[in-house]
């Protein structure tokens, strides 16, 4: 592969688009009503845990590339087994991402559209800039982050001061004990968004300036935590908490009702914006992940046929049991992260962890 060298202020921006892209629009989750916000306080801790694992085990291996990591682990077969289950789990997850874009845009953008109007146009512009390299990606991330940071800042200050935010609908808080909390975190809070933290095991050797990242890594994770709280906290004051989860896109449907003089109307469509910018992140590092994993395995230089086959995969996985949105959310908070999640994202990196530890440990000792 070519060498690339990504800054960690790069990744850093990608890493937050990736944690709050998707999820402030199409992944929150109020099972615990007024109390999710407590649950997300406490996934920010795992997710800061989780980053810094994946990071202690890229450096514990010398910064070796991915497929190389994995051989380091499980030696020259299984890494080569297991480097096909990670490229059909990231092409799985970016088709589920992808999805999640195409259903809010022909569901509250374009109405009654077919699902393929938003997703082929939305995949030639991921594939075209997969095409250019990590270095593109990683740098359209900065001016992303700025975008989101600016848009979401925005819409807090005109929901939290509308007429229609209660603040009596926060509380009371804990109120219904560790129960729901507990069902809250587990899987599906650990699962996603940090768990997919998973992926950046492939693009933590493409950085420059390594010493730097162990400084910084927790800094994406907390300020994606933070935002995710604030916009709960908006769309349940909005909303009211036992409402909120029957939308299945709670953030645009508060925003929708936020009016400012019967002028400032339609909130929602920035809320697209949101999704738009950190999906494509997430799906350009999912797919970009397969194909440097697929590059690694099989020693190929690449190539842009490479990136249209991916490309199709990903739209084809994505018609799988994704007839409808409310499949498509079924399929991904039910059976996803007990099937795929936590066998990829926790069970095999500890696994892989232990081993390399255990192989490095006279040099981690030296040293």
């Amino acid at each position: 592969m070519n060498k690339v060298t990504i800054t960690p202020l790069e990744l850093c921006s990608m890493m937050l688009l990736f944690l709050t892209g998707s999820t402030i629009v199409v992944g929150l989750n109020f099972s615990a009503r007024e109390d999710s916000i407590l649950a997300i306080a406490m996934e920010i801790g795992f997710g800061i845990a989780l980053s810094y694992f994946y990071l202690y085990l890229v450096k514990r291996s010398s910064w070796k590339e991915f497929v190389p990591l994995l051989e380091l682990g499980f030696g020259s077969l299984p890494a080569k087994l297991f480097a096909i289950v990670f490229s059909f789990y990231f092409l799985y997850i970016a088709s589920r991402v992808m999805n999640d874009f195409a259903f809010f845009t022909t569901q509250l953008i374009y109405p009654d559209s077919p699902k393929w109007i938003a997703a082929i146009p939305f995949l030639i512009v991921v594939g075209y800039c997969i095409m250019l390299g990590i270095e593109a990606i990683a740098r359209s991330g900065l001016i992303m982050t700025a975008f989101l940071l600016v848009i979401i800042a925005a819409l807090w200050l005109l929901g939290f001061f509308s007429e229609e935010f209660q603040a009596e609908y926060l509380f009371p808080l804990f109120a219904q004990g560790w129960e729901p909390l507990k069902k809250m975190i587990f899987p599906t809070g650990l699962t996603f968004p940090y768990g997919e933290l998973v992926v950046f095991l492939v693009i933590l050797p493409s950085l420059n300036k390594k010493e730097k990242l162990t400084k910084v890594v927790w800094i994406p994770v907390v300020t994606a935590g933070l935002i995710i709280m604030i916009t709960m906290e908006l769309i349940i004051g909005i909303l009211h908490a036992p409402f909120a989860n029957t939308y299945y896109f709670p953030f645009a449907k508060a925003m929708e009702l936020v009016t400012y003089l019967g002028i400032v109307e339609h909130l929602e469509i920035f809320t697209y914006l949101l999704l738009l910018g950190g999906g494509f992140m997430k799906v350009s590092v999912f797919i970009y992940a397969a194909q440097a994993v697929l590059t690694q395995l099989f020693k190929l230089k690449q190539k842009s046929w490479h990136v249209m086959v991916l490309i199709a995969s990903v739209y084809l996985l994505s018609l799988y049991r994704s007839e409808d949105i409310a499949e498509h959310l079924y399929v991904g908070l039910k059976l996803v992260p007990y099937y795929l999640h936590i066998p990829i994202q926790f069970a095999l990196p500890l696994l892989l962890g232990l081993v390399v530890f255990w192989r490095t440990r006279k040099k981690g000792s030296a040293s």
